[in-house]
């Protein structure tokens, strides 16, 4: 494994990577076909631009040169391949995180997987949609948990890479401090609130103090983070 490791990139694995295709989400795997990668880079596009709210799949096939039957054969509904797109996000970031925090040092660890999720655009240039993908869960990836169908869709699996996520990070934060009584509560808190203050730094800066000038954002969770931590430890 560390052979294979040392003979090709990083971002070589990240850009080889590709999410387990359920049926439930997918009809299709559209990493399989042109028209099917067309279809997801399309819709990257369109969803950072026009938002779920307008986004349709005629609108979709016109733009990737196909028919709205076409796009059907792939997926069900927008909502499935919004959910696609946001575990196609998380698998990518699972990827960087068991792939970055490798290492003895808990608090390096937890740190390297601290500025994976809260830097919001990678260096890398390997995937020219990133920056627009990262925008769509900003913006939209609430909406595959805020329905009426989230417990089926859990037990089916559809968030398992989230909770997959969820989980490494809150084993690193056990390694850091054994003493943390709420690891999954502080890991969600950070990704979800860090995601909801870029939103209000776009749309309702009057509610928030991210600024351009500094990623307040990252600064704000890291404190809070290890502020939270070291009171854990105290406590004890």
């Amino acid at each position: 494994m560390l052979l294979f490791l040392q003979q090709i990139t990083f971002m070589d694995l990240v850009d080889r990577f590709q999410i387990p295709v359920l049926e439930e989400i997918a009809l299709r795997n559209p990493q399989s076909t042109q028209l099917g990668r067309r279809i997801i880079e399309n819709s990257i596009e369109m969803i950072d631009e026009l938002g779920m709210e307008q986004f349709t799949f005629k609108k979709l096939a016109q733009e990737a040169g196909t028919t709205e039957a076409s796009v059907y054969r792939y997926f069900s509904s927008k909502q499935k391949l919004l959910l696609y797109l946001i575990n196609w996000y998380w698998g990518r970031l699972e990827c960087r995180l068991m792939l970055q925090t490798q290492g003895d040092n808990p608090k390096d660890r937890l740190l390297k997987a601290l500025d994976l999720l809260l830097i919001p655009h990678p260096t890398s240039l390997s995937f020219a949609h990133e920056k627009s993908l990262q925008r769509i869960v900003i913006h939209e990836a609430s909406k595959v948990f805020l329905t009426k169908e989230v417990d089926s869709d859990h037990r089916t699996g559809f968030h398992r890479i989230y909770l997959e996520i969820v989980s490494y990070i809150s084993d690193l934060v056990k390694a850091y401090n054994p003493d943390c009584r709420y690891p999954e509560m502080l890991v969600t808190t950070l990704i979800e609130g860090s995601h909801q203050q870029r939103f209000f730094g776009q749309h309702l800066p009057e509610v928030t103090n991210a600024s351009e000038q500094e990623d307040a954002v990252a600064v704000f969770y890291k404190q809070l983070f290890f502020s939270y931590l070291d009171h854990e430890q105290r406590r004890n």
